[in-house]
Protein backbone atom coordinates (compact mmCIF):
# COMPACT_ATOMS: atom_id res chain seq x y z
CA UNK A 1 0.00 0.00 0.00
CA UNK A 2 2.99 2.37 0.94
CA UNK A 3 4.79 1.84 -2.32
CA UNK A 4 1.10 2.20 -4.13
CA UNK A 5 0.45 5.55 -3.19
CA UNK A 6 4.62 6.97 -3.63
CA UNK A 7 4.09 5.74 -7.43
CA UNK A 8 0.48 7.69 -7.41
CA UNK A 9 2.49 10.38 -6.24
CA UNK A 10 5.60 10.34 -8.22
CA UNK A 11 3.13 10.15 -11.19
CA UNK A 12 1.04 13.66 -9.89
CA UNK A 13 4.40 15.30 -8.94
CA UNK A 14 5.55 14.76 -13.00
CA UNK A 15 2.18 15.53 -14.52
CA UNK A 16 2.44 18.68 -12.39
CA UNK A 17 6.17 19.48 -13.75
CA UNK A 18 5.03 18.96 -16.97
CA UNK A 19 2.23 21.62 -16.71
CA UNK A 20 4.18 24.12 -15.43
CA UNK A 21 7.04 23.71 -18.26
CA UNK A 22 4.26 23.78 -21.06
CA UNK A 23 2.99 27.10 -18.95
CA UNK A 24 6.64 28.53 -19.25
CA UNK A 25 7.06 27.40 -22.31
CA UNK A 26 4.01 29.09 -23.96
CA UNK A 27 5.06 32.19 -22.23
CA UNK A 28 1.79 32.06 -19.25
CA UNK A 29 4.18 31.52 -16.31
CA UNK A 30 5.40 34.74 -15.77
CA UNK A 31 1.93 36.28 -16.73
CA UNK A 32 0.70 34.31 -13.58
CA UNK A 33 3.41 35.29 -11.43
CA UNK A 34 3.32 39.19 -12.47
CA UNK A 35 -0.20 39.78 -12.50
CA UNK A 36 -0.41 40.21 -16.27
CA UNK A 37 2.99 41.35 -16.97
CA UNK A 38 4.84 39.46 -19.38
CA UNK A 39 8.04 38.94 -18.39
CA UNK A 40 11.08 37.47 -20.60
CA UNK A 41 14.69 37.06 -18.93
CA UNK A 42 17.55 35.37 -19.27
CA UNK A 43 19.37 37.15 -16.63
CA UNK A 44 19.18 37.27 -12.80
CA UNK A 45 17.15 39.82 -11.11
CA UNK A 46 15.46 41.16 -7.89
CA UNK A 47 12.71 42.96 -8.71
CA UNK A 48 10.08 44.92 -6.20
CA UNK A 49 6.75 45.49 -8.48
CA UNK A 50 3.77 47.97 -8.33
CA UNK A 51 1.52 47.29 -11.53
CA UNK A 52 -1.53 48.44 -12.81
CA UNK A 53 -2.58 48.47 -16.18
CA UNK A 54 -2.97 45.76 -19.05
CA UNK A 55 -0.03 44.80 -21.89
CA UNK A 56 3.10 45.98 -20.24
CA UNK A 57 6.44 43.76 -20.90
CA UNK A 58 9.45 43.62 -18.94
CA UNK A 59 12.32 42.35 -21.00
CA UNK A 60 15.81 41.26 -19.30
CA UNK A 61 18.52 40.56 -21.54
CA UNK A 62 21.42 37.57 -21.40
CA UNK A 63 23.39 37.61 -18.06
CA UNK A 64 22.06 40.81 -17.33
CA UNK A 65 22.28 41.50 -13.36
CA UNK A 66 19.77 43.04 -11.41
CA UNK A 67 20.99 43.75 -7.91
CA UNK A 68 17.53 45.12 -6.62
CA UNK A 69 15.16 47.62 -7.99
CA UNK A 70 11.81 48.61 -7.72
CA UNK A 71 9.70 48.76 -11.32
CA UNK A 72 6.30 50.85 -10.86
CA UNK A 73 3.63 50.45 -13.91
CA UNK A 74 0.94 52.71 -13.73
CA UNK A 75 -1.01 52.32 -17.54
CA UNK A 76 -0.86 50.50 -20.55
CA UNK A 77 1.41 49.20 -23.21
CA UNK A 78 4.14 50.32 -21.73
CA UNK A 79 7.85 48.51 -22.02
CA UNK A 80 11.36 48.01 -19.77
CA UNK A 81 13.50 46.72 -21.73
CA UNK A 82 16.89 45.66 -20.55
CA UNK A 83 19.23 44.58 -23.14
CA UNK A 84 22.18 41.88 -22.70
CA UNK A 85 25.15 42.25 -20.35
CA UNK A 86 23.83 44.82 -18.51
CA UNK A 87 24.43 45.35 -14.83
CA UNK A 88 22.41 47.24 -12.28
CA UNK A 89 23.51 48.00 -8.61
CA UNK A 90 21.12 48.46 -5.68
CA UNK A 91 18.02 50.84 -5.03
CA UNK A 92 17.63 51.56 -8.71
CA UNK A 93 14.09 52.60 -9.79
CA UNK A 94 11.79 52.31 -13.07
CA UNK A 95 8.78 53.92 -13.21
CA UNK A 96 6.62 54.16 -16.18
CA UNK A 97 3.13 56.49 -15.27
CA UNK A 98 1.32 56.78 -18.70
CA UNK A 99 0.23 54.77 -21.49
CA UNK A 100 2.54 53.69 -24.36
CA UNK A 101 5.94 54.43 -22.55
CA UNK A 102 9.00 52.89 -22.78
CA UNK A 103 12.73 52.99 -20.90
CA UNK A 104 15.62 51.35 -22.52
CA UNK A 105 18.76 50.36 -21.08
CA UNK A 106 21.32 49.42 -24.13
CA UNK A 107 23.51 46.56 -23.73
CA UNK A 108 27.11 46.93 -21.68
CA UNK A 109 25.64 49.51 -19.60
CA UNK A 110 26.53 50.03 -15.88
CA UNK A 111 24.31 51.41 -13.11
CA UNK A 112 26.02 52.10 -9.68
CA UNK A 113 23.22 52.74 -7.58
CA UNK A 114 20.32 54.71 -6.39
CA UNK A 115 19.45 55.90 -9.36
CA UNK A 116 15.92 56.66 -10.72
CA UNK A 117 14.20 56.69 -14.38
CA UNK A 118 11.16 58.00 -14.51
CA UNK A 119 9.36 57.84 -18.07
CA UNK A 120 5.52 59.82 -17.26
CA UNK A 121 2.78 60.72 -18.94
CA UNK A 122 1.67 59.12 -22.59
CA UNK A 123 3.90 58.15 -25.01
CA UNK A 124 7.43 59.22 -23.43
CA UNK A 125 10.64 57.49 -23.65
CA UNK A 126 13.79 57.20 -22.20
CA UNK A 127 16.41 55.64 -24.26
CA UNK A 128 20.37 54.94 -22.69
CA UNK A 129 22.49 53.46 -25.21
CA UNK A 130 25.29 50.86 -25.46
CA UNK A 131 28.15 51.30 -22.79
CA UNK A 132 26.79 53.77 -20.43
CA UNK A 133 28.31 53.99 -17.23
CA UNK A 134 26.14 55.73 -14.00
CA UNK A 135 27.64 56.42 -11.24
CA UNK A 136 25.40 56.84 -8.34
CA UNK A 137 22.20 59.17 -7.02
CA UNK A 138 20.95 60.06 -10.36
CA UNK A 139 17.56 61.12 -11.80
CA UNK A 140 16.55 60.85 -15.34
CA UNK A 141 12.77 62.31 -15.96
CA UNK A 142 10.48 62.53 -18.57
CA UNK A 143 7.69 65.45 -16.87
CA UNK A 144 8.03 67.65 -13.88
CA UNK A 145 4.56 64.99 -12.54
CA UNK A 146 2.89 68.31 -11.58
CA UNK A 147 1.45 71.02 -14.67
CA UNK A 148 2.12 74.57 -14.83
CA UNK A 149 -0.38 77.03 -16.52
CA UNK A 150 0.10 79.94 -18.35
CA UNK A 151 -2.23 82.40 -16.04
CA UNK A 152 -3.58 84.11 -19.39
CA UNK A 153 -3.68 82.04 -21.61
CA UNK A 154 -4.58 78.88 -19.54
CA UNK A 155 -2.40 77.20 -21.81
CA UNK A 156 -0.10 74.04 -20.11
CA UNK A 157 3.57 75.36 -20.29
CA UNK A 158 5.42 72.67 -19.18
CA UNK A 159 4.95 69.39 -21.50
CA UNK A 160 6.54 66.47 -21.37
CA UNK A 161 9.43 65.05 -23.62
CA UNK A 162 11.53 62.06 -24.26
CA UNK A 163 15.19 61.69 -23.56
CA UNK A 164 17.79 59.86 -25.51
CA UNK A 165 21.48 59.23 -23.97
CA UNK A 166 23.69 58.08 -26.89
CA UNK A 167 26.13 55.31 -26.59
CA UNK A 168 29.58 55.01 -24.32
CA UNK A 169 27.82 57.98 -21.75
CA UNK A 170 29.47 58.47 -18.46
CA UNK A 171 27.36 59.99 -15.85
CA UNK A 172 28.81 61.08 -12.62
CA UNK A 173 27.06 61.84 -8.82
CA UNK A 174 24.14 63.49 -8.02
CA UNK A 175 23.28 64.52 -12.04
CA UNK A 176 19.94 65.31 -13.19
CA UNK A 177 18.99 64.54 -16.66
CA UNK A 178 15.81 65.87 -17.26
CA UNK A 179 12.60 66.20 -20.22
CA UNK A 180 14.20 67.14 -23.35
CA UNK A 181 17.81 66.16 -22.93
CA UNK A 182 19.08 64.37 -26.35
CA UNK A 183 22.86 63.61 -25.11
CA UNK A 184 25.63 62.42 -27.76
CA UNK A 185 27.60 59.88 -28.13
CA UNK A 186 30.74 59.86 -26.00
CA UNK A 187 29.89 62.43 -23.66
CA UNK A 188 30.77 63.27 -20.20
CA UNK A 189 28.06 64.32 -17.49
CA UNK A 190 30.58 65.64 -14.21
CA UNK A 191 28.87 65.44 -11.04
CA UNK A 192 26.14 67.95 -9.83
CA UNK A 193 25.16 68.39 -13.23
CA UNK A 194 21.46 68.84 -14.59
CA UNK A 195 20.99 68.45 -18.41
CA UNK A 196 17.93 69.44 -20.49
CA UNK A 197 19.03 70.35 -23.84
CA UNK A 198 21.16 69.00 -26.68
CA UNK A 199 24.61 68.05 -26.28
CA UNK A 200 26.41 67.12 -29.12
CA UNK A 201 28.88 64.26 -29.30
CA UNK A 202 32.05 63.47 -27.21
CA UNK A 203 31.33 66.84 -24.69
CA UNK A 204 32.13 67.72 -21.20
CA UNK A 205 29.72 69.23 -19.63
CA UNK A 206 29.15 70.35 -15.73
CA UNK A 207 26.98 72.71 -14.19
CA UNK A 208 23.29 73.89 -12.98
CA UNK A 209 22.35 74.63 -15.58
CA UNK A 210 25.06 72.71 -17.95
CA UNK A 211 27.61 74.11 -19.86
CA UNK A 212 29.83 72.71 -22.21
CA UNK A 213 33.38 73.11 -21.05
CA UNK A 214 35.35 71.37 -23.39
CA UNK A 215 34.78 69.35 -26.63
CA UNK A 216 36.60 66.47 -28.38
CA UNK A 217 36.78 64.15 -25.21
CA UNK A 218 37.11 60.65 -24.86
CA UNK A 219 36.88 58.05 -21.65
CA UNK A 220 37.44 54.33 -21.07
CA UNK A 221 36.70 52.21 -17.96
CA UNK A 222 40.13 51.22 -16.67
CA UNK A 223 41.00 52.63 -13.40
CA UNK A 224 43.47 54.87 -12.00
CA UNK A 225 44.64 52.70 -8.91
Amino acid sequence: MQLKNIYFFRIAYQKIRLFLIRIKTNGLFSQLLFNGIKVHSNGCYKLSKDILGLNNVIRIGKNSFIKSATVRIHGNNNQLIIDDNVIIGPNCSFWMEGNNCRIHIGSKTTVTRDVQLNCQENDMEISLGQDCMLSNNIIIRTSDSHPIYDENTGNRINLPKSISIGNHVWIAPNTKIMKGAIIGDGCIIGSDTTVSKIIPPQSLIVGRPCKIVKTGVKWTRENLF
